[in-house]
C-alpha cells in the first residue's frame, strides 16, 4: 500500500475501477458478504464492518452505513477495496497469528511493534482495567487468550485480537496485536500493518 494518502487514494480508485468489472456474486462468496440484487442489473453487497451493518454498490464500491447512508471513513474504504479486490479463498479461521507470521512480516516487524505493542504498553502500562474498557468501547469481544484479550471483527473474514499479558516482579506487562490465521488470504501484509496501527489508535483514543 502506498505510504502517502494521495497515492493511496489513487490506488483505491484503481481497485474500485477493477472491481466494477468483476463478478459481484463471486466477490460476495469469497468475502462473506451478502449479495442483494436491485432488480435493474445492479446489486449491493451487505456486510458487517467494524461491528456495524454496511453496504457497497457494485457500481462504485464505496462503503456506506446501512442506517444513515453516509460513506465510511477513508481508511476503512481503503481496507475494503483491498479486501474485495483479490481474495484467495478462506482457510480455517480458528487461530491467531503474529505479524511476523504474515508474508514478509518478519522484515517489518520491528516497526510494527513500535507503533502497536510499544504504544499500547506506554499508554496502559499495568492499568489492565483501562485496557479492558478501551477494548470494549471499540467493539472488542472478550476471548479466552492471555490475561485479557478482545476480538475485533473488521470484516466478515478479517479480525484482529488485542491481547494483554500482565507483568510481575520480574517481567513488565506486554501487549500485542494479533490477526486471524486466514488474514493473508484477504489483505496484503502492508495493509495488515496499517490495520494494526488503526486498531491501536482506536484503543488509545477511547
Amino acid at each position: 500500500m502506498p505510504s502517502e494518502e494521495t497515492s493511496l487514494a489513487d490506488r483505491v480508485e484503481e481497485l474500485r475501477a477493477e472491481l466494477t468489472q468483476t463478478d459481484t456474486r463471486q466477490i460476495a462468496t469469497q468475502t462473506g458478504a451478502t449479495y442483494k440484487s436491485n432488480g435493474d442489473g445492479t446489486a449491493n453487497l451487505h456486510l458487517t464492518i467494524w461491528g456495524k451493518e454496511a453496504f457497497v454498490s457494485d457500481q462504485d464500491y464505496i462503503a456506506k452505513d446501512l442506517k444513515t447512508n453516509a460513506p465510511l471513513d477513508f481508511l476503512t474504504q481503503a481496507f475494503l477495496a483491498y479486501y474485495f479486490h483479490d481474495p484467495k479463498g478462506s482457510p480455517p479461521e480458528d487461530g491467531w497469528i503474529s505479524f511476523t507470521e504474515l508474508p514478509s512480516g518478519q522484515f517489518y516487524n520491528s516497526a510494527f511493534q513500535g507503533y502497536t505493542s510499544k504504544e499500547l504498553l506506554r499508554h496502559f502500562e499495568s492499568d489492565y482495567q483501562n485496557f479492558r474498557e478501551a477494548a470494549q468501547k471499540i467493539g472488542g469481544v472478550p476471548v479466552p487468550f492471555a490475561a485479557a484479550a478482545y476480538k475485533i471483527q473488521v470484516f466478515p473474514r478479517v479480525a484482529v485480537l488485542v491481547a494483554c499479558w500482565e507483568g510481575d516482579e520480574e517481567f513488565p506487562p506486554s501487549y500485542r496485536i494479533l490477526f486471524n490465521s486466514g488474514i493473508a488470504h484477504h489483505l496484503p501484509t502492508e495493509v495488515c500493518a496499517i490495520l494494526g496501527e488503526v486498531v491501536t489508535k482506536r484503543l488509545l483514543k477511547d
